[in-house]
């Protein structure tokens, strides 16, 4: 277990920030959110389904936990889904984070801010931010259920279409500033990899809120943090869906409630 959390570290690093008023948010966010950190046999689970079956995880989308009330913070280790040679010497990934919260204008509205700390200790976070509409993955996930293929490529592409990528005028002028001086082209290439570094994780975090569904609830440690395993709580309903996770080739998330979505999707 790290000496820090990625989530104090992170905090740490907005409060260094304070000109940005984004930095401000993110800062007071965290105090208030409500923070999950996934085991490693949790982060081997969802990066398994994502990587084998990623529409199992489309077929729960209105399931999956969201900020109600209160900003949400998932932390994890990367090293249980790291893809043996992909990694860049002296960048390796140590923890990644999500913060999630609700749009003071819209409560069904999220937006997302990834962070990540590598081995060297330095923290870093995404300069775009991530948003989508709770209703569109609820109307996603009923389409997906009865009309959407099995295919993993169109799986991932389609739930890469749920979320759009905006870079706050306050973060964008950091990137745009720490790149004083190069030509143009070279700044736009900087704002898109911002846009990668962020929508690059989306569908282990949808993964991962999925299997939040059930913990939003659950007692934290001293530490502030509710751990979700790889073996959820007795009688869990998410407890078949790890199972077959375990035990399964082509593991899958199972439906886990016999109901059909209950809202619409609005403009």
């Amino acid at each position: 277990m790290p000496e820090t959390s990625l989530a104090d570290d992170l905090s740490k690093l907005a409060g260094s920030l304070v000109l940005s008023h984004e930095h401000r948010q993110i800062r007071r966010l965290l105090g208030e959110a409500r923070r999950f950190r996934l085991s490693p046999a949790a982060v081997e689970a969802v990066d398994r389904v994502v990587d084998r079956a990623p529409w199992t995880i489309e077929h729960n989308l209105d399931l999956a936990a969201h900020p109600v009330g209160r900003p949400i913070w998932i932390e994890f280790g990367d090293a249980p889904r790291r893809r043996e040679g992909l990694g860049f010497e002296g960048h390796a990934v140590d923890l990644v984070g999500y913060l999630l919260a609700p749009s003071p204008a819209d409560p069904d509205a999220t937006a997302v801010v990834v962070a990540w700390r590598l081995a060297s200790g330095t923290v870093h976070h995404a300069f775009s931010v991530v948003h989508w509409h709770r209703l569109d993955l609820a109307t996603h996930a009923a389409n997906a259920r009865h009309r959407y293929s099995r295919i993993r490529l169109e799986a991932l592409a389609r739930m890469m279409s749920l979320f759009q990528i905006a870079t706050p005028r306050g973060l964008k002028d950091i990137v745009l500033e720490a790149h004083l001086g190069e030509d143009d082209r070279m700044r736009q290439v900087a704002l898109m990899d911002s846009r990668l570094a962020a929508s690059g994780e989306m569908p282990f975090a949808f993964g991962a809120l999925v299997l939040l569904a059930d913990r939003l609830d659950a007692d934290a440690s001293e530490d502030g943090y509710v751990t979700v395993d790889g073996a959820p709580a007795p009688r869990s309903s998410v407890r078949r869906l790890l199972d077959r996770i375990g035990r399964r080739p082509l593991p899958s998330f199972h439906r886990r409630r016999g109901r059909m979505p209950s809202v619409s999707l609005v403009a």
